[in-house]
């Protein structure tokens, strides 16, 4: 029984630990805390409601903060690829399937040597030109 018991918590544990997909009102949410976090302008925020990202510091910055809040990227591992697929995929991601397959060619290990802003800024900007359709109808 003991051992039942065991097991039974751990499976908890364990599916505990899964991605949770976000939706549109934690997009803004989350946007609202990085542009107070940033101390960003009007000007850049009107830009990123468009989902227009400059090639800047402070955008490099502020999609690092969002993906970070997302639970999708992470300073020492850099992007979650199995979490962005559950999250466009909207739970239904098949691991084995195309799409993960272009997930993970938008990311790196930042081999480069880049700070986190910038490292999480090439695979953002990759994962919103080539995927950008999904990741709105994700966030519906």
């Amino acid at each position: 029984m003991m051992k039942f018991f065991v097991a039974v918590c751990l499976f908890f544990t364990l599916a505990s630990a899964e991605y949770v997909v976000k939706n549109k009102d934690n997009m803004l949410s989350y946007r609202e805390e990085c542009v107070k976090e940033l101390g960003l302008s009007a000007d850049l925020v009107e830009q990123y409601q468009k989902w227009q990202y400059p090639n800047d510091a402070k955008t490099h910055c502020y999609l690092k903060c969002v993906f970070t809040k997302f639970g999708l990227f992470n300073n020492d591992t850099g992007f979650d690829v199995e979490s962005i697929h559950v999250q466009l995929t909207r739970g239904a991601a098949d691991h084995d399937d195309e799409l993960h397959g272009k997930i993970a060619e938008c990311v790196d290990k930042n081999e480069q040597g880049s700070n986190a802003c910038e490292w999480a800024w090439r695979g953002a900007d990759c994962l919103l030109k080539n995927h950008l359709q999904l990741i709105q109808q994700s966030l519906a």
